[in-house]
């Protein structure tokens, strides 16, 4: 998740969020570490102002690791069983459907139906001018706004927007001096984990035009 995504989905979540009893569910949420260490702004702008306010978050991902609420498979019927309890009011799905295959990413929204009631609230992120980025996959799946919004039929768009974020070049100039000689090497060296080499490579292509990142903010109708 860029800076600019996480500060305009904080946005979105203190201005659809029910504060008498929110409950929300973060979809592919990742670890605690991801959302407070490596990536700080994620908590900062997302999380930490809900800290004082009567919201339930639960965090879901496939990793059954520190920070993860709720670990396991959204495909699976049993996990969908145990999130369909939390009856979540407001649910994030954040640059999750770009990892999945064309039938997980049309079935998904179906997923996403069961869990909720009416005038429920789903903010979704998906890359819409991004580099190559496994987890384990990328399917380069690039929607518009009215592209990810046609996915989910019977839902009210609320808001909708491309978000420009930096540069790979923007990015390196932050990188102190050993891990900027660290990419300039690893640039020669294509026979070291090719696939994490052919990721660098395909993000040389935004060295100079910005990330953009396509979002929603959807309610169920």
């Amino acid at each position: 998740m860029r800076i600019e995504e996480a500060k305009y989905i904080g946005n979105l979540v203190k201005r659809f969020i029910d504060t008498k009893e929110g409950r929300l569910l973060n979809i592919g949420s990742s670890t605690e570490e991801y959302r407070k260490i490596t990536s700080p702004y994620i908590d900062a702008e997302i999380f930490a102002p809900l800290n004082n306010l009567n919201i339930k978050i639960t965090h879901f991902d496939l990793k059954n690791e520190k920070g993860v609420d709720i670990a396991g498979d959204i495909f699976d019927s049993k996990i969908q069983n145990t999130l369909e309890v939390l009856k979540p009011n407001l649910i994030m799905a954040c640059n999750l459907l770009e990892h999945l295959e064309q039938d997980m990413r049309k079935e998904f929204p179906q997923i996403i139906n069961r869990l909720f009631d009416k005038e429920g609230i789903l903010i979704i992120t998906v890359p819409y001018s991004y580099p190559l980025h496994l987890d384990p996959i990328d399917t380069f799946y690039r929607p518009s706004p009215k592209e990810l919004s046609s996915l989910f039929a019977n839902y009210e768009v609320l808001d909708s927007t491309i978000i420009n974020s930096s540069t790979f070049f923007d990015e390196f100039l932050k990188y102190n001096l050993f891990y900027k000689l660290k990419t300039m090497i690893r640039i020669f060296t294509p026979f070291y984990k090719f696939k994490v080499w052919l990721c660098l490579m395909h993000r040389l292509m935004w060295l100079f035009r910005p990330y953009k990142i396509t979002c929603v903010a959807l309610k169920k109708i």
